[in-house]
């Protein structure tokens, strides 16, 4: 059934989606799209140098796609950027490729756009593919500790879920942005290969003032593992990722302020990977930041320089608590502790 939105302006939306290797994963997800109510739209297909043929198959079948193919696997960050700087839209929706939207799912996130001015990045519910009664992401929320943290994940799609909500940063796996703010905040960060670049996306987007919204009238489709840092390669990423978004997006004063609880994650998250054994993985993803640092420093100057937005206003809107794998058995006593740490510091952020 359709969704009617009278007296809706239709401006144009430029959605991109990021390729590499996704099977025929990569055909459902451009068929919903295409075939989705909301009209004016371009399609956009970034190719980080698949060798399924998967594009293949796209460009044979849509003329109208438009394909970009990179050299190499650029990674998500460095291949949504590609996108966007070919599109002409006045929004850009970056998603990935084993997602299947609802007809409806582009109306919605246009509507709510309009309704939320101030709003850079909006969210469309994501539930689980393989049991779509539960929820993937009703917008994501960040740890204290630069954790990432999908609002509902694994829970029933019922209440507290059936509101727009402001929330701390828009899923990587569906997120229409604002061209407008996107003069402001900036491009993803290609520093980020895979994983944390659409948390550092809205936690910069906070600092310049914008907002990310939850908008659970726009629903869509993802093909989620759970497999949360079950493997090393993806254990590094995560972690590469979390601390980069920490050193880079916080103040120095907040740093040291939050110098406990940010030792403590350390440490928990050390005897984690020293537990799976991981520690090589751990230590290379210090050993890769180091390297980094310069370039590290010079976009943390920046970033801090033009921010509007303290981290005082920021910080409360972050989480304390957190269900994690690395927290282990101990999770209930690590939450209260980082939760003791936060409270005594908070007032002086």
């Amino acid at each position: 059934m359709s969704t009617s939105f009278p007296n809706r302006r239709s401006p144009l939306v430029s959605v991109v989606i990021v390729n590499y290797n996704s099977g025929t994963g990569l055909m459902d997800c451009i068929r919903s799209v295409l075939y989705s109510e909301y009209s004016n739209k371009e399609l956009i297909v970034v190719d980080n140098a698949s060798d399924d043929n998967s594009v293949q198959r796209v460009e044979a079948l849509h003329a109208q796609v438009k394909i970009l193919r990179n050299p190499t696997n650029f990674g998500f960050s460095r291949g949504g950027n590609a996108g966007i700087a070919r599109a002409k839209g006045e929004f850009v929706v970056i998603m990935n490729p084993d997602t299947i939207v609802d007809p409806a799912w582009l109306n919605c996130l246009v509507d709510a756009a309009d309704r939320y001015p101030h709003a850079a990045f909006l969210q469309p519910k994501i539930l689980l593919m393989d049991d779509r009664r539960l929820l993937n992401s009703a917008g994501n929320m960040i740890h204290i500790a630069g954790f990432g943290v999908c609002r509902g994940i694994g829970r029933s799609d019922a209440e507290p879920f059936q509101t727009e909500t402001e929330v701390c940063y828009s899923s990587g796996a569906c997120t229409l942005a604002r061209a407008e703010a996107l003069s402001e905040i900036g491009l993803m960060d290609e520093l980020f290969f895979a994983y944390g670049e659409d948390k550092d996306w809205g936690w910069r987007a906070l600092m310049a003032g914008w907002q990310s919204i939850y908008v659970p009238s726009s629903k869509i489709l993802h093909k989620w593992s759970p497999t949360l840092g079950h493997s090393p390669r993806k254990f590094y990423l995560l972690e590469f990722e979390r601390v980069l978004s920490v050193w880079k997006n916080y103040s120095r004063r907040t740093l040291v302020l939050l110098a406990p609880a940010l030792i403590l994650v350390e440490i928990s998250v050390l005897l984690y990977a020293a537990a799976k054994g991981w520690l090589t993985e751990k230590i290379q993803s210090y050993a890769d930041l180091v390297r980094i640092r310069q370039v590290v420093a010079k976009r943390r100057r920046s970033i801090q320089t033009r921010r509007v937005i303290g981290d005082g206003a920021i910080i409360e809107r972050f989480v304390t608590e957190i269900e994690h794998p690395y927290m282990g058995a101990a999770g209930a006593v690590f939450n209260r502790l980082i939760l003791s740490i936060f409270t005594q510091v908070r007032n002086s952020i």
